[in-house]
């Protein structure tokens, strides 16, 4: 899946168009669609509000836009493989399926009303969208669970669960527990699993991954961070760190590491069967040096 995504305006977040995309490989991946490319608009209100007038004879602006461009004869995009297929694009060696168009403003406002990030509210706007250039609707009360269900399973997949399950301290254990029963470690045997909670909601794991060279092993906690990272996300408000020997503190490179993306989050230590403690990262790392020190 690709989203060829323009920005009309110049507030979007960082790594708000990574998770975008995310979202929308992911919806790909749940309605068992391949090869595919929409084209996705971020705009303010005003601009919005001229498409909805002209589009949609509706005088108000509005958080999403999406025009399908595939004509699906029943179902959604799952049961109409050939349709999309009509729609291929040798230039992209992909299937057009239609424009989507983004509020900035009502974004941002909705994010504000409902209490949480502005990324994770464009990750939603964008699986709200993508259903709908699937074929999902929610005008009647047939169709409107089943795309909300679909949403839910998009959401949960890429972690931007809803405000109302918010992640315990309980959880990130329990993921970071899991992710050390994946652990390499074959010369300490000391397995350790971490779990991050971005700002915007998602989780990412790691574990820790040892190697002959000892210099070259891999802490739980760093692993989880170029996992996130990798996928967009900058700002981190807690992480769960779980051993399998003894509680596990960071160490002082995964402390500085983690200081670099936030001095505030709250580190949780773990000791499998146990139960954990959390602190501050502040007090695990008083006087850091991170990005405001330079």
């Amino acid at each position: 899946m690709v989203l060829d995504i323009e920005r009309l305006v110049d507030s979007v977040p960082e790594g708000a168009e990574a998770l975008m995309q995310k979202v929308a490989e992911t919806a790909c991946l749940k309605e068992g669609v391949e090869r595919v490319m929409a084209y996705v608009r971020i705009v303010d209100d005003e601009q919005i509000h001229v498409l909805n007038r002209e589009t949609r004879g509706v005088d108000r602006p509005t958080d999403v836009l999406s025009y399908p461009s595939v004509n699906y004869k029943s179902g959604t995009a799952r049961d109409n493989a050939a349709r999309i297929r009509r729609e291929y694009d040798p230039e992209t060696g992909r299937s057009f399926i239609g424009d989507i168009v983004i509020s900035i403003d009502r974004a941002r406002a909705q994010a504000r009303e409902y209490g949480h990030s502005l990324s994770r509210e464009l990750g939603y706007l964008t699986a709200h969208a993508m259903l709908h250039l699937f074929g999902y609707d929610h005008m009647t009360d047939e169709d409107k669970p089943v795309m909300r269900a679909m949403e839910e399973k998009i959401m949960n997949e890429v972690g931007l669960q809803r405000e109302d399950h918010m992640i315990s301290d309980e959880q990130l254990v329990e993921m970071a527990t899991e992710a050390m029963e994946k652990a390499y470690a074959p010369y300490s045997n000391y397995r350790v699993g971490a779990c991050l909670l971005s700002e915007d909601g998602r989780t990412f794991t790691g574990c820790n991954i040892e190697n002959a060279s000892y210099g070259a092993t891999i802490c739980a906690e760093r692993a989880a961070v170029c996992k996130a990272v990798s996928e967009g996300a900058r700002r981190f408000t807690a992480i769960a760190v779980v051993g399998s020997g003894s509680y596990a503190w960071p160490c002082g490179v995964c402390r500085q590491v983690l200081n670099e993306f936030s001095d505030h989050m709250r580190v949780i230590a773990g000791h499998a069967g146990h139960g954990y403690e959390a602190m501050a990262l502040s007090d695990l790392l008083p006087k850091g040096f991170g990005p405001e020190s330079l």
